[in-house]
């Protein structure tokens, strides 16, 4: 075979090896990669990775709470009265590179970084003025000394200040070098301070009252939530492949207090106890009569301890069930009234010397009448205005003595047998002493006559005289308006009535008539001269010891010394003839000698509010109606010196004007225009001529 066909059948073998060998390659890749196609889908369908073997690779995740802000309480006029607000605490990691510092052999570092330490310290005194720097560097130093990573700085730092201390020595320079942590809450802010605080409440823990517990769902809102990773630079970022809840915000509740009436009314009763280490609480209340829409509510005391602080520590108005005295005698008078026993108030009952047969205590004070008159009868509004026990007694008896469920029946109409629904939870039960109970006995329905044998809250007691000045129709009382959000009313309370007709308007008016005359001729003749006039009626009333407070005595009125507890209370409403605010205040004593009357420190009390609620709200200034009948005035004053000038049918302003010109003196009354004037007009002057104006 020659060369050339040599090399030929060579190349024909070695290419016929090339392609078997990589026949086999390929087969042997196609099996390869079948296997692994096989083993994939084998492991997407079956396969169940270790979670503690695939938690080491994945970066961590954390569940990341967001709180939503509660909504704010607010007056009927928007202002707030509670606001969440953003506080800041800042705490300090002292050991920051404290570790690296010493690794390194770096002491010039460590010593350069306590050197700031310490100019912090400076900073920090200066803007806190908690303590000194010497105390700040102390207490950094030694907290990087024992390893401390959270030292508190300070708590409840705002927004402002939060910033400038960023500026700090050391804190400026972050968290990883100056160890600066910050965290945030919402902290829950009360712009007036403890005004109305029990009312406005509050919500810590298990211990929730007020408004605050009650709208609690409402002001909450709902908590938002998101899943977050950290990364390599250890910052956390949202793990964009887990679910997100948005948090929502928490709605505004608008109540009816006015801030005006409550400051006024706080400072008012304050100044009528504040300073008698005797008196142990003092309530005040003032509700709008034809709504029921509660303006003011004041609860005041002093809890166990004679002495301290009056604070707003418990809502008596809503919860101190007790017998409330005279100013009973007014729900009796409206039921004989309404019933047709007592016609006219000018009727008459005999005296009796203040006897009562069948067991009841005799009323000295007709003793002091019989003397004094030498009358032996007494119609039923002098014993009104007197507040005698006798009198009521005897109409009780004699009127409801045997059918006593028919006066029961109106107590339970006026809605004295039930702690009815309102803003504010935990409404103290009232307790009637009813035939058939066991409290009942045959004194029990001459004592209900005139406050006892009957408990009921003084809200109980607001809300029925409130029914008397709006003609017979007893308004619910409320203490919300609405829930807002952002501005926008989302639900409103409308006024409700609990009883449509308690009595009729001819009823209320006659009982309005008797609450006048006690004002002007009775028992709180301190109401007399107010600004406004006031309807109302005072009560005193002997207050049930524990057993703690009574020791040995076997009175449930007195302790072992003689000592009793007493409330005194007015109750009544403003302007008489046509009734806007109904208003109540009751001071409560601790064991004492001495008596607390109703026509007292609550009248008096009453009276500064009354006479101020006239300044504040220029709807009380007499107003010239489109219908009036003007007094005739000439078209411009003349000016006379030496005479008195005509001033009648001119304003104030005018009138003071002209005789300031004229070198006259002038005293006034009343408001609008003048009506009269003394002296006369064209009366010569005098040096020093004083003019009384009367304004109407």
């Amino acid at each position: 075979m020659s060369r050339k066909q040599s090399e030929i059948q060579d190349t024909i073998e070695n290419r016929d090896r090339i392609h078997v060998v990589m026949f086999f390659l390929s087969m042997l890749f196609f099996i390869l990669g079948l296997a692994i196609l096989v083993r994939i889908w084998h492991i997407q369908a079956t396969y169940t990775v270790d979670e503690r073997v695939i938690n080491l690779f994945r970066p961590a995740v954390q569940k990341h709470i967001d709180h939503p802000v509660r909504g704010k309480i607010l007056a009927s006029d928007g202002r707030p009265l509670a606001i969440s607000a953003p506080l800041y605490d800042i705490y300090m990691d002292c050991t920051v590179r404290k570790a690296e510092y010493a690794e390194t052999g770096k002491d010039s570092l460590e010593r350069a970084w306590q050197n700031k330490a310490r100019d912090l310290a400076v900073y920090l005194s200066n803007e806190f003025q908690d303590k000194s720097a010497d105390a700040y560097a102390k207490a950094i130093l030694d907290g990087r000394a024992r390893g401390a990573k959270y030292l508190r700085i300070q708590r409840n730092v705002d927004l402002s200040t939060l910033d400038k201390v960023k500026t700090f020595p050391l804190f400026k320079e972050g968290p990883y070098t100056g160890g600066f942590i910050v965290e945030k809450h919402e902290e829950r802010i009360y712009p007036y301070d403890s005004l109305a605080r029990r009312v406005i409440g509050y919500v810590k823990e298990q211990n929730r009252i007020g408004l605050e517990s009650s709208f609690d769902s409402e002001l909450h809102g709902r908590e938002g939530y998101e899943w977050r990773r950290v990364t390599d630079n250890k910052r956390w970022v949202r793990d964009l492949d887990s679910t997100q809840v948005k948090v929502l915000d928490g709605n505004d509740i608008r109540t009816t207090l006015n801030v005006d009436f409550q400051d006024i009314a706080d400072k008012a009763l304050r100044a009528q106890i504040q300073a008698d280490d005797e008196v142990r609480a003092g309530i005040c209340i003032i509700m709008e009569a034809k709504t029921g829409a509660i303006r003011a509510m004041v609860n005041l005391s002093r809890g166990d301890t004679p002495k301290t602080v009056l604070w707003e520590r418990e809502n008596l108005i809503l919860r101190e069930v007790g017998e409330q005295g005279s100013v009973m005698k007014t729900v009796t008078l409206v039921s004989l009234v309404e019933d047709g026993y007592v016609k006219t108030l000018d009727q008459t009952l005999p005296t009796n010397n203040g006897f009562v047969p069948g067991g009841y205590n005799q009323d000295v004070h007709i003793l002091d009448y019989q003397r004094e008159t030498g009358r032996r009868d007494i119609s039923v509004m002098h014993g009104f205005e007197i507040s005698s026990n006798y009198v009521f007694t005897w109409l009780a008896e004699t009127y409801y003595g045997k059918k006593p469920q028919e006066m029961f029946d109106h107590l339970y109409s006026y809605r004295f047998g039930e702690a009815f629904d309102f803003d504010i939870t935990g409404m103290g039960t009232p307790v009637i002493n009813r035939p058939g109970t066991p409290g009942w006995s045959k004194t029990t329905l001459g004592t209900t006559a005139y406050g006892y044998s009957v408990a009921v809250t003084p809200l109980h007691i607001a809300t029925f005289y409130n029914g008397i000045a709006n003609k017979g129709r007893m308004m619910k009382p409320y203490l919300v308006e609405s829930v807002e959000k952002d501005g926008k009313v989302l639900k409103r309370f409308e006024p409700s009535a609990l009883n449509s007709s308690i009595c009729s308007a001819a009823t209320a008016d006659t009982v309005t008539r008797a609450l006048r005359s006690v004002v002007n001729e009775g028992t709180a003749t301190r109401l007399k001269n107010a600004k406004l006039p006031v309807a109302g009626k005072t009560g005193t009333a002997r207050v049930v010891l524990s057993p703690k407070e009574r020791g040995k005595s076997t009175d449930p009125y007195s302790d072992e010394y003689g000592r009793k507890k007493f409330q005194g209370t007015f109750v009544g409403f403003f302007p008489a003839d046509a009734p806007k605010y109904t208003i109540l205040v009751t001071v409560y004593s601790y064991p004492s000698h001495r008596n607390f009357y109703g026509g007292t420190k609550p009248a008096l009390a009453i009276r500064e509010i009354v006479d101020k609620l006239y300044a504040l709200d220029g709807e009380w200034d007499a107003t010239i109606k489109p219908t009036a009948t003007l007094p005739q005035m000439e078209q411009e004053i003349t000016l006379e010196k030496g005479l008195v000038p005509n001033l009648k049918g001119f304003g104030l302003k005018d009138a003071l004007y002209a005789l300031e010109t004229l070198g006259q003196r002038c005293q006034y009354e009343g408001s609008g225009h003048v009506v009269s004037q003394s002296p006369a007009p064209g009366t010569k002057a005098k040096a020093d001529q004083t003019v009384k104006l009367i304004l109407k």
